[in-house]
């Protein structure tokens, strides 16, 4: 009986696409990201010139913009991500950018794939079987209660839409100097609590300020699922996150035997055999517990069968258990899955889509007219 409401909800779906209103909708779609690719070209026109204005080491403005026209880069990933510069034609069409990664994402992933991923607390319910540290919402705590969260563990603040690791800071109780200005500091900026936790030595040894983390880029549908690829990252100069944009490093774990073959690399393109600044060998690293967390991804991503893409951010716990740190249901590709081999990933990126999702979705990057059928993971 549990699956009447779907089925009615579907057939009511159904009949809506037959409407004009739909069509109006479709239309509406198609225009939204026709507006994201002019502003896009403009921003990043903009960027390049400032950079080649200032004397960029390599290429030129005019190559630039033909790698824009035609790919959809920006400047970072023309200078450094992919080396554009020194590519022909043919080498630069085997990389997927950002951007074109970001039409695909748009056009089919659905809202309440987006709704649940954006939102740092409804990811944590959703996914609760694979997160095992304790959180709170600042907002929701008396004051007493947030003290004694605090207290009982390190912990660490972050905004509820925050990215690219931007506004986090961790607490630690002894450091505290006054308990209601940072109360209210967390409170007013509605921020979520969470309890620091420990990956295991040889994660951990890689660099101990921060929590360094895994992250596993899947493609699932139903019970279809396949890893696409991975990355350890890690944390740099004392940064208590592992982000690249906070200095990080990040180094392309194989997905068949969970071992770093490659060096890391940073946001600069510089490469690192070892980490920068523990000195740890990162050449030749094997992740602990690999095949446990290749199968909590999986069964993660049975929790929505519509997923179809992901990143997830997990770590090995001290205990052996595999801690959930977050998902992304828009994961970038132009980092630790084709930076630092400087080897494209869009032919495989359609024959692993064509098997799981049944489409090629290399047409919906297109910006024609004749695809409004795409738009509808806008709507």
């Amino acid at each position: 009986m549990a699956t009447q409401p779907v089925q009615n909800r579907n057939a009511l779906y159904h009949i809506f696409k037959q409407t004009a209103l739909y069509e109006k909708m479709l239309r509406w779609a198609w225009l939204q990201e026709t507006r994201i690719r002019e502003e896009e070209k403009r921003i990043f026109t903009r960027e390049a010139r400032e950079q080649f204005g200032k004397g960029a080491p390599h290429g030129s403005f005019a190559d630039y913009k033909e790698a824009l026209r035609r790919h959809r880069v920006t400047y970072q990933e023309y200078m450094y991500g992919y080396e554009y510069w020194k590519l022909d034609e043919a080498a630069r069409d085997a990389f997927i950018s950002r951007s074109e990664m970001q039409c695909i994402y748009r056009k089919i992933v659905t809202r309440e794939v987006r709704q649940t991923f954006r939102n740092k607390t409804a990811f944590l319910e959703r996914f609760a079987p694979f997160v095992h540290r304790e959180w709170r919402m600042a907002d929701r705590c008396s004051m007493e209660e947030f003290r004694s969260f605090v207290e009982a563990h390190d912990v660490i603040a972050k905004p509820l839409d925050g990215t690219c690791g931007e506004g986090i800071f961790k607490i630690c109780a002894n450091e505290v100097q006054d308990w209601e200005a940072l109360y209210a500091r967390c409170r007013d900026q509605h921020l979520l609590l969470e309890e620091c936790v420990r990956a295991c030595e040889p994660i951990e040894q890689l660099h101990p300020a921060s929590l360094n983390t895994i992250r596993v880029v899947t493609l699932s549908q139903g019970d279809k699922f396949t890893v696409f690829g991975a990355l350890l990252r890690m944390g740099a100069g004392g940064s208590v996150i592992d982000n690249t944009h906070a200095g990080g490093v990040f180094a392309p774990i194989n997905p068949e035997t969970g071992c770093i073959d490659t060096p890391a690399i940073d946001a600069h393109n510089h490469r690192y055999e070892c980490h920068p600044d523990t000195d740890v060998p990162i050449v030749g690293f094997t992740i602990p517990y690999w095949e446990q967390i290749v199968e909590t991804c999986r069964k993660a991503a049975q929790v929505m069968p519509d997923l179809r893409f992901a990143g997830w951010d997990l770590c090995p716990l001290a205990d052996g258990r595999i801690e959930l740190i977050e998902g992304n249901h828009a994961p970038d590709f132009d980092g630790g899955l084709q930076a630092p081999l400087k080897v494209g990933v869009k032919q495989k990126l359609k024959e692993s889509a064509e098997e799981i999702f049944g489409i090629n979705v290399l047409e919906l990057i297109k910006p024609t007219s004749q695809t409004y059928n795409h738009y509808e993971g806008m709507l």
